[in-house]
């Protein structure tokens, strides 16, 4: 009995260790099973939400580009619905995962639309992707839930970016069209087995797209799934088992949330029952074992064999993903080395992959990036951090393009906690060649904009703000990129300009009319400036103006030059009008004297017959007869002549005004002389005209004269231009480099290259203000006067005060009399005013209590400025309004020696005089006159 027992025991015991040892491997196997599965459908998981962020990357960049390309059109002044279709349509080009594109306004209103028949005008406030800036203004790249086409009627869903005006408000929003299917036709050569699924989500809980697809479930929102109650708020990443709400199957579910897009999840499910078949008939099978070790023993190695085809056929599967993916897609140990890199490789680089193993793929690698980029990766292998670099590959032609290295670090799943990389290499070289000609174009346009004195404007009606470039600032004296509001520039515009300016602003804003004006500004410095600025409306989607831009150029020195010649042309008319007066106030002595007068007299009755010629007429003519009388004499007149003179003499006829004009009259030698002729009607008692007495004025040598004075003119507008720009341009550049000199100079022990630097920069800035003191004192010369009732002793007051402003810690007493107020041009008063008192101010430096008195007397028309500072010997009276002349040396008192030159301009050309009294060491006083007004 006892030995049946213990047999009985033995097999017990032998039945309960196998059997234990048994379950224990079952339970085992079916965890390794699960856990194989759950990597499986993890690294799938990763595989998927990285090609879907690489969509999503191409669709930002798709985005960007679109938005650089209309902002380009719209500086370039070009930009409207057809050009920017024809933009919106070329970035699309190529592209299977987007549909269209379109553009909103900043009220939610389509501009522009890829698609011919686009929704122009309709409003899209209601859209997802425009309430997300309504929102959350600080938003940038934005992926919106699914939504039904308006168009189409099918599902989309949205990709959006702002385009944001300098001050960050949103201006514009280009929005793009993702489709659903696209996902699905990219995840239909995955296989996930007979119950596999793979899902895209929005983090809402909508989904957007399903592989198998159901149309029925597009679309819609299923918050309460358990990877959204559960899972994400805990984790944005991982794995679990789960029964399928949609069709009942048990899944091993994989869901991440894309990590530089938060909004969309990927979830992937693999059948569950499908995963565990494998263990399930090895279960099967070892039931056998109890029967026979050796079934046992047979059964577990078929088992093993069967899960290591599994793990095979896994990473078949991943090799399959990645052969089909568009990048380069490889697998690197945890050294770095690559173990793993798919077929596109070959088709990039013509290499095999067997070159591209270990470290050989750094040999295509542009060897002005080989350096950075092992350095790079030497640091994500320590940091065990994402990797994302920008390199230089040589592909199978030779050349080089542009490729987006990006590797992040997966767990191995071993319990020494090594890792491998997965990564992918994209080619974005048609992205960095078309960055580089953006940038291009900018410098191309910033330099034109330089060299021609043009700069561009933008005056937002909304917000009253003016966005300036920065050769547009520079010409109104502002800082680069300003944005003044636009009450602060209409400020600047001169009395003068100001009614047409403010006319041509309210007709573009009010009736869309453009303009195109010339204006003078005086700008914050105080600089008087004429700029030719033209404009254009800017539209809504109303048809309302809510912008005015265009551009405007430096003209200052062109009307200058206008003003000047404008001077000389009336200084010649003037000397015209003289000689015809003297001639015509001899019309009593006419009959009498005719015949010895040396001027070339002649009569006309009513009927334009010529009655008479003097001698010095005919000898004008070219000596004695033929009878020029009646309306022969017209034909010494040159052809070109006849009709102005013709039409002169109907008008003054038929008016009785003076018959005056310019002729041509020929010579016997076939010459012409140049003559001015006027004619006075002499009337009877009745006040009819009897006959005209007319005389003919040679002025030949005048005209040569005046061909002599443009040609002055244009030699001054040449030496204006040198002073401008040939000498300060120059000279502005040894000031710069006198600036890189003292910085390359500065860590040095002082020695004297210092010395002598500083003494190159002080000479530079010395030559810069005797420039600036030429042009000033140009700039008086040529100024048009116009006389106007100026207050002195408001003028003084607050030169005096801006004075001591800027030196309040120095003491000073000054006196303005009341009643200062003569006739003359502003500009210029204020121009004498500021020098003379700004002598005082600087020449009472030394003296305890400086003591300053501007005072005159009006019935006398005689003013002056008084101070007590060091005066100066009366001896050297008559260099004092010199140019460049000087009483005291450049150590005692800085200044250029222009000052009095540019006063005594200035009070001359208004019909005044200047002089000055004084004594070393008793002050100065200056007089000037003015004409009464």
């Amino acid at each position: 009995m006892r030995r049946p027992l213990r047999d009985a025991g033995a097999l017990l015991a032998i039945a309960v260790l196998t059997g234990a040892l048994l379950l224990f491997a079952l339970l085992y196997q079916r965890e390794a099973a699960l856990r194989s599965g759950e990597e499986l459908t993890d690294s799938l998981s990763r595989v998927i939400a990285e090609q879907t962020s690489r969509t999503l990357q191409s669709a930002d960049q798709t985005l960007r580009l679109a938005s650089a390309n209309l902002e380009g059109l719209r500086r370039a002044g070009k930009l409207d619905e057809a050009s920017a279709r024809e933009v919106l349509r070329q970035e699309l080009a190529g592209l299977q995962f987007l549909r269209a594109l379109w553009v909103l306004d900043a009220q939610g209103r389509v501009l522009y639309n890829s698609d011919a028949d686009g929704q122009i005008g309709e409003s899209m406030a209601e859209r997802p992707y425009y309430e997300v800036y309504r929102e959350r203004p600080a938003t940038d790249f934005s992926i919106g839930p699914a939504l039904r086409s308006r168009v189409r009627g099918t599902w989309m869903v949205s990709v959006s970016r702002p385009i944001r005006n300098r001050d960050g408000s949103i201006r514009q929003i280009v929005v793009g069209s993702l489709e659903p299917p696209y996902f699905e036709h990219l995840w239909r050569g995955i296989d996930l087995g007979a119950n596999g699924a793979i899902a895209l989500y929005h983090r809402s809980g909508q989904l957007l797209a399903r592989s198998p697809p159901d149309p029925k479930l597009t679309g819609q929102y299923l918050p309460n799934l358990s990877v959204f109650s559960e899972h994400l708020p805990r984790s944005p990443q991982g794995t679990f088992i789960r029964e399928s709400t949609f069709d009942g199957v048990r899944r091993v579910v994989a869901y991440r949330q894309l990590p530089a897009y938060p909004d969309l999840v990927v979830v992937v499910g693999s059948g569950y029952g499908e995963m565990l078949t494998p263990w399930r008939r090895f279960a099967a099978l070892t039931s056998l074992v109890w029967a026979a070790a050796m079934l046992i023993a047979i059964a577990l190695t078929v088992q093993l064999r069967r899960q290591a085809r599994s793990r095979e056929r896994t990473e078949q599967r991943f090799q399959q993903l990645a052969q089909a993916m568009p990048q380069v897609v490889f697998i690197a140990d945890a050294r770095g080395s690559v173990r793993f890199v798919s077929r596109r490789w070959t088709e990039v680089t013509g290499r095999g992959t067997e070159a591209a193993l270990g470290s050989g793929w750094q040999q295509a690698v542009h060897p002005e990036d080989r350096e950075v980029m092992v350095q790079r990766l030497a640091e994500m292998l320590k940091t065990r951090q994402e990797l994302q670099i920008q390199h230089r590959l040589c592909y199978a032609d030779g050349s080089y393009r542009w490729q987006l290295l990006r590797a992040v670090p997966v767990q191995d799943g071993a319990d020494d906690g090594s890792i491998s990389w997965f990564g992918t290499a994209t080619d974005i070289d048609a992205l960095q060649q078309a960055q580089q000609q953006l940038q291009g174009q900018a410098e191309q346009l910033r330099v034109a904009g330089r060299l021609t004195r043009i700069g561009s404007w933008r005056a937002d009606l909304l917000t009253q703000r003016v966005t300036l470039s920065e050769e547009a600032a520079t010409i109104l004296d502002l800082p680069p990129d300003s944005e003044p509001a636009l009450p602060e520039l209409i400020a600047m515009i001169a009395p003068e300009s100001l009614e047409a300016t403010l006319a041509a602003i309210r007709g573009t804003a009010e009736e869309g009319a453009a303009f195109d004006i010339e204006t003078e500004l005086v700008t914050h410095t105080a600089r008087h400036v004429w700029v030719r600025s033209v404009g254009e409306p800017v539209w809504d989607a109303h048809g309302k103006v809510v912008a005015i831009q265009g551009a405007h150029q430096d003209i200052t020195l062109r009307v200058l030059m206008m003003a000047e010649i404008r001077r000389l042309n009336a200084s010649l008319e003037e000397r015209i009008a003289q000689r015809t007066g003297e001639l015509a106030r001899q019309e009593a002595l006419f009959r009498t004297l005719a015949e010895q007068a040396p001027l070339p007299f002649w009569t006309v009755d009513p009927r334009g017959c010529v009655t008479f010629l003097s001698r010095a007429w005919y000898e004008l003519a070219g000596g004695a007869p033929p009878d020029w009388l009646g309306h022969d004499w017209i034909k010494l007149i040159h052809p070109d002549d006849v009709v102005a003179m013709q039409q002169n003499w109907v008008r003054s006829a038929a008016s009785g005004e003076p018959y005056v004009g310019t002729r041509r009259i020929r010579a016997r030698d076939g010459s012409y002389h140049t003559t001015t002729y006027r004619a006075l009607p002499v009337r009877d008692a009745d006040g009819a005209n009897v006959f005209w007495v007319g005389v003919d004025t040679d002025i030949t040598d005048l005209m040569a004269n005046e061909a002599a004075l443009r040609l002055a003119n244009k030699q001054l507008e040449s030496f204006s231009y040198s002073v401008s720009h040939d000498l300060q341009s120059p000279l502005q550049r040894v000031a710069s480099y006198g600036r890189l000199l003292e910085q390359e100079l500065e860590p040095l022990p002082a020695a004297r290259a210092q010395h002598y630097l500083a003494r190159i920069q002080a000479n530079a800035d010395t030559m810069a203000e005797l420039i600036e003191g030429l042009l000033a004192l140009a700039r008086v010369s040529e100024v048009e006067i116009i006389c106007a009732p100026v207050n002195l002793g408001e003028l003084a007051s607050e030169i005096l005060q801006g004075l001591q402003a800027q030196e309040p810690a120095r003491r000073m007493h000054w006196q303005v009399e009341s009643g200062l107020a003569v006739m003359g041009d502003a500009r210029l008063m204020r121009s004498v005013m500021e020098n003379l008192i700004g002598n005082a101010w600087k020449f009472t430096r030394d003296v305890p209590v400086a003591e300053i008195v501007v005072g005159g007397s009006r019935e006398r028309g005689e003013y002056y400025v008084r101070d007590n500072g060091v005066g100066f010997d009366m001896a050297y009276a008559d260099r004092l309004f010199g140019t460049f002349q000087r009483l005291h040396g450049a150590d005692e008192f800085p200044g250029t020696g222009i000052g009095l030159a540019t006063v005594a301009r200035a009070i001359t050309r208004q019909g005044g005089r200047v002089w000055a009294h004084s004594a070393p060491g008793s002050g100065a006083t200056f007089y000037f006159t003015l004409p009464p007004g």
